[in-house]
């Protein structure tokens, strides 16, 4: 059995990356905020974005947030900012969006919107021109935050990685499984117990032999598939995945930290899984020839076949399974969930309908064995464990194989 890392982007925040859609919304007025305060009074600020006419002098704005640009406006006489990115005006003013996947599914509402006869509607040119900037932004404010991260990885680093690292490695529990997979393993063991009824110990593989010695194979095949198999089973009941692919829906390479298995705890350092990365949506390193894919990812969504009967490209340029095409980075996830049985941790990734086109394709795979959830511990009493599980079965056509499929809270863990 193989297992498919997960990776969004709370597996960077995890590590103190600031790589949120609010610390690059705020790092994106801080800047701007405080080029805006060296214009000399009178004069114009331009820049691709916006536009303010005749700055007043002495400009006092406390934080330099977009909240104290605003009151500067209010109380100072300062003149309107007009945006010229009307995308960027959008996502600002709406103070409650959250994640990257909250801007995706704003671009996606005015895409649509895009299809009406409303005349204030997004012209649906201008908004890819607007989207467009953003994805550029977002770019070289990832390039910048990454290189920080590289200069100054924390004293903190060291646990958290010990700690992750553990959980991206760990060996799967049998318990952990699907009953579909539980039934297909047993399947399996029923053909070693035979074999070591006869003492045919020479056939049985290592991993094998070394779970079912610790168990009486002379009782029933029901009494042995229970001990097995039961919520109470012990550690022992456990075995080190043969492939491990990173599949990191970030831009940034902290993935890379993992790279090698030996560093981690592992049971038996003859057991090292194989680990393999890929970054769906690319990276910020233009030497990758892995373009990075910004927009919005649901075939499955009735409005996107009205899309798509329109006849215009333009609706489609930010559509992600279209984009996907430029590598043979999807073709690569289909020939990996297509060769074994598969377990996926997620680390980090809300599982948002903007994505839903891959993750329904990986969901409801007839390989994948199990969907385990890594959460977000927020405090002593809240963690995001029930939102993750919501967005994933909004994932799921097949509702009975998702009830199947996702590990209940029970066995799952903070990621860090």
């Amino acid at each position: 059995m193989n297992r498919i890392v997960l990776i969004g982007n709370g597996f960077d925040l995890a590590h103190g990356m600031k790589t949120s859609y609010n610390h690059f919304i705020n790092d994106y007025w801080y800047n701007t905020i405080e080029a805006i305060k060296n214009i000399a009074a009178g004069r114009t600020f331009e820049n691709d974005e916006i536009l303010i006419k005749s700055c007043p002098p002495r400009v006092f704005i406390a934080d330099n947030s977009f909240e104290s640009l605003k009151k500067a406006i209010k109380e100072q006489n300062f003149p309107e900012i007009h945006f010229k990115n009307n995308f960027l005006k959008i996502i600002t003013r709406k103070s409650y969006l959250n994640n990257w996947v909250d801007i995706e599914n704003e671009y996606y509402f005015y895409l649509k919107e895009a299809l009406g006869s409303n005349k204030n509607a997004y012209d649906v040119e201008q908004l890819n021109i607007d989207f467009k900037r953003i994805k550029e932004l977002l770019c070289e404010y990832l390039i910048k935050v990454e290189n920080d991260f590289r200069k100054n990885y924390g004293e903190n680093a060291p646990r958290i990685k010990n700690v992750i690292g553990n959980k991206i490695y760990y060996p799967y529990k049998y318990k952990d499984l699907s009953e579909k997979f539980i039934n297909k393993e047993f399947d399996v063991f029923k053909e070693y117990i035979l074999k070591m009824r006869e003492y045919r110990y020479d056939d049985v593989p290592r991993k094998y032999l070394n779970i079912l010695s610790t168990i009486d194979n002379n009782n029933s095949f029901d009494e042995i598939r229970n001990a097995l198999f039961s919520e109470n089973s012990k550690d022992f009941t456990s075995l080190i995945p043969t492939q491990t692919l990173f599949l990191n829906f970030n831009y940034t390479s902290t993935d890379h930290l993992y790279y090698d298995p030996k560093n981690h705890n592992i049971d038996s350092a003859n057991d090292l899984t194989d680990s393999k990365y890929m970054h769906i949506h690319g990276t910020t390193v233009f030497d990758d020839k892995n373009p990075i894919i910004f927009g919005y990812g649901d075939e499955i969504d009735e409005d996107y076949k009205t899309i798509e009967k329109l006849n215009d490209n333009r609706y489609l340029e930010n559509i992600k399974s279209i984009n996907y095409l430029e590598t043979d980075n999807y073709k690569k996830l289909l020939d990996f969930v297509n060769s074994d049985d598969y377990q996926i941790f997620i680390f980090g990734h809300s599982c948002g309908v903007s994505d839903r086109t891959l993750l329904n394709t990986i969901f409801e795979h007839d390989n994948c064995a199990s969907i385990k959830v890594f959460y977000h511990q927020k405090n002593e009493n809240e963690d995001n464990y029930s939102d993750v599980i919501r967005n994933i079965s909004r994932n799921f056509n097949d509702k009975a194989k998702m009830r199947d499929r996702v590990v209940n809270k029970m066995y799952c863990e903070p990621l860090s």
